[in-house]
C-alpha cells in the first residue's frame, strides 16, 4: 500500500486518548530503551477538535537508526514502515487495523519534536484557534481534498501559521 490514502475528518472522540495510552504501553515495549518519550500529538490529542480518526503518536529517540529488533517489534504490532519522509528527520510508520495509528519517530528534543508539541499545546490552550483549524479541515474535505497528501498540502500553510503563533506567544518553552 502506498503512503497516500483516502481520509475523512470526524468530530472529536474521547476514546482517542484511551487508544493512545494503550498503544503507548505497546510501543514502549517495542522500543525498549530506545524510546526516550512517547507523546500523543496531532488533532486527536486536542479535545474538541475535528480530526482524521487516526491517533498520531510522536516517539522521541536518540537516533533514527532503529535496531532491527525495534523494526521487527513494530511489524509484530501491525505497523508498516515508510522510512524517512522527504529528508525531514522523521521516520513514518502506520497501522491500519480496528484502530488506526500514525507514528512519527524523531530525535528527542529536536526541532521536529519541539514543533509538534508546540502546535499541540497551543491548540489545547486556545480553543478558538482549534475551532478555526477544525473548520479549515472540514472545508478542505468539502473542497475535495480527500486524499492524504492533497489534504496535507491544502492545510500546510495554515499549520505553519499556527506554529509561528505558538512560537510568538512565548508561553510554550521547550528547550533543547
Amino acid at each position: 500500500m502506498g503512503i497516500d490514502e483516502i481520509i475523512s475528518v470526524v468530530p472529536y472522540d474521547k476514546q482517542w486518548t484511551i487508544l493512545f495510552q494503550n498503544e503507548r504501553v505497546n510501543l514502549f515495549k517495542a522500543f525498549k530503551d530506545d524510546a526516550i518519550d512517547i507523546q500523543h500529538f496531532g488533532s486527536t490529542s486536542v479535545q474538541g477538535m475535528f480530526a482524521k480518526p487516526i491517533v498520531d503518536i510522536l516517539i522521541g529517540v536518540k537516533t533514527l537508526d532503529l535496531k532491527n529488533s525495534v523494526a521487527n517489534n513494530l511489524i509484530q504490532l501491525g505497523y508498516e514502515g515508510f522510512g524517512e519522509m522527504d529528508g525531514t528527520g522523521r521516520l513514518y510508520f502506520r497501522k491500519r487495523q480496528e484502530h488506526a495509528y500514525n507514528l512519527a519517530v524523531v530525535i528527542w528534543n529536536s526541532e521536529q519534536w519541539i514543533n509538534n508539541l508546540l502546535i499541540r499545546d497551543y491548540l489545547r490552550n486556545n480553543p478558538h484557534i482549534a475551532q478555526q483549524y477544525s473548520e479549515r479541515k472540514l472545508k478542505a474535505i468539502t473542497k475535495g481534498y480527500t486524499a492524504l497528501l492533497s489534504y496535507s498540502d491544502e492545510k500546510a500553510d495554515y499549520v505553519s501559521n499556527i506554529l509561528e503563533q505558538a512560537k510568538k506567544s512565548g508561553r510554550y518553552n521547550y528547550k533543547k
